[in-house]
């Protein structure tokens, strides 16, 4: 008997079964006078006495099979991921960071759709990239309706323009001390979007330490487009993830 979609949770010491899951797998319950059987056909699977308002099982537990995941499916990794898209998982298959997803046609979950809406870059030349590891970091802050458990409002994304990694740090009021912690690896160029948060504490701070602080048009983030769509992507996952749960 295999125990599908169950649900793991540390805090729990007893593992508990609901009658009704090996009912919708053919399994035949008795419950009478105080005991319980469940059954397959004329075999009898397992046993339980009831001990105040639970039934107690007693049945033998294959080893090699316990605690087991049973479901590798693609459409599951998809939402494991954050509802990443098949290009994205592809290439994760071909490094064998996932199970082959070869000829897998993901469904147009409703998840996604309401979660990765966005506006319209703009298109005025093709894109191009610094030649030299962070020659160029683009960066921008981006404000969240609610509070995370940790009291955090806001992150901060660093992205490098060569190599396209990305690093990000949660904030709860200023970006300074993230810049700081990041300032070792960025000694040269660094883009943001024009706004608030880079002015002030910050704009000093680079100008000490030497670093050319490149700023777009105010109220215009298709000019911060790199930094701009690491954060959408964050946000189009996180949105994601919300809306299925």
């Amino acid at each position: 008997m295999v125990l599908r979609n169950v649900r793991h949770v540390l805090e729990i010491r007893l593992n508990l079964l609901s009658v009704s899951v090996p009912d919708d797998e053919g399994f035949n319950n008795l419950l009478g006078e105080r005991k319980w059987k469940l059954l397959k056909g004329r075999m009898v699977v397992a046993r339980a006495q009831k001990m105040r308002s639970l039934y107690v099982m007693n049945a033998k537990v294959c080893q090699e099979e316990a605690n087991m995941v049973d479901n590798d499916s693609s459409e599951l990794w998809h939402k494991r991921l954050a509802h990443m898209s098949l290009k994205g998982m592809e290439i994760l298959s071909k490094k064998n960071f996932l199970p082959d997803v070869a000829g897998m046609n993901l469904k147009p979950y409703v998840y996604c759709l309401a979660g990765k809406q966005h506006r319209v870059a703009f298109h005025t030349r093709s894109p191009s990239r610094r030649r030299n590891t962070l020659d160029l970091v683009h960066t921008d802050v981006c404000s969240m309706d609610v509070r995370s458990l940790g009291g955090a409002q806001y992150f901060v994304t660093f992205l490098g323009d060569h190599s396209r990694r990305v690093w990000a740090f949660v904030l709860k009021t200023k970006i300074l001390q993230a810049f700081q912690q990041f300032q070792a690896r960025v000694e040269k160029c660094k883009r943001s979007y024009n706004g608030g948060k880079y002015r002030g504490p910050l704009n000093g701070y680079c100008k000490a330490q030497g670093i050319k602080l490149e700023k777009t048009v105010p109220k215009t983030p298709q000019l911060n487009g790199v930094a701009e769509r690491t954060n959408r992507t964050i946000n189009e996952r996180i949105r994601c993830l919300l809306s299925h749960a």
